[in-house]
């Protein structure tokens, strides 16, 4: 019986062309850099802690924009959904248009979070659902968030050691308060590698539209996976 690849197909589709009505340039430095690590740790069946940390620059080595740390408690719900809480911090950093002169701010978060995760065929389907409470310093409104996400091996058929792969998503954000109004839209694939089960690298390219300027950024993404229930 062959199994139907149809759908991840129109859904790739439809990430590449989403991103095309955000294609035009308004300026923004030329290419910067996010470098990121997740790290997942899996203490029982249903409750996993899970880590984000990172660090983006304006430039590739040089001019931070911006630095947080995403601590997220989780509970799975199901095997396919998971739900979870977090508190964040981060730290901006802002400069005059010469980048020669820079400031800093400093900003609290809650999120509350919902993934829903598929498979079709051999294809990892995602789709994340994220609502941020960004006024808990009174900087910022409440923001909605919505990614979706497909990952799919090249050399095999499942993701162990020694895969390689291509991970594309596309995520949009919608401000809430105190306007609902579009506020950015994120686009992003890239290749990687699993080194180990539990761990790969992410070498790809970010495209991030708002309103006012278009960015482009180089993203390193490490993800690491402990799971403490394993005998």
């Amino acid at each position: 019986m062959i199994k139907p690849k149809l759908p991840a197909l129109f859904l790739l589709t439809c990430l590449l062309l989403s991103n095309q009505s955000f294609g035009q340039n308004k300026g923004g430095h030329p290419l910067g850099a996010w470098y990121i690590y997740n790290g997942f740790f899996k203490v029982s069946p249903k409750v996993e802690f899970f880590f984000e940390t990172q660090l983006r620059n304006n430039e590739v080595f040089d001019s931070p924009e911006a630095f947080f740390f995403r601590p997220y408690f989780t509970y799975n719900l199901l095997d396919e959904l998971q739900v979870g809480i977090s508190t964040e911090y981060h730290k901006h950093f802002e400069y005059d248009e010469s980048f020669t002169n820079q400031t800093s701010r400093e900003e609290f978060r809650i999120d509350l979070q919902a993934i829903l995760s598929q498979n079709i065929d051999w294809v990892k389907v995602q789709h994340r659902y994220r609502y941020e409470f960004r006024n808990v310093n009174s900087y910022g409104g409440d923001r909605m968030r919505y990614r979706l996400q497909i990952t799919v091996p090249i050399n095999k058929r499942e993701f162990s050691k020694g895969t390689l792969f291509f991970n594309t998503n596309n995520e949009f954000f919608i401000n809430s308060k105190p306007n609902l109004e579009f506020d950015q839209n994120r686009f992003y694939s890239a290749f990687g590698y699993h080194f180990t089960q539990g761990l790969n690298m992410q070498l790809g390219y970010l495209f991030v539209s708002k309103p006012d300027k278009n960015l482009n950024r180089i993203q390193i993404f490490i993800t690491q996976k402990l799971d403490f229930t394993r005998n």
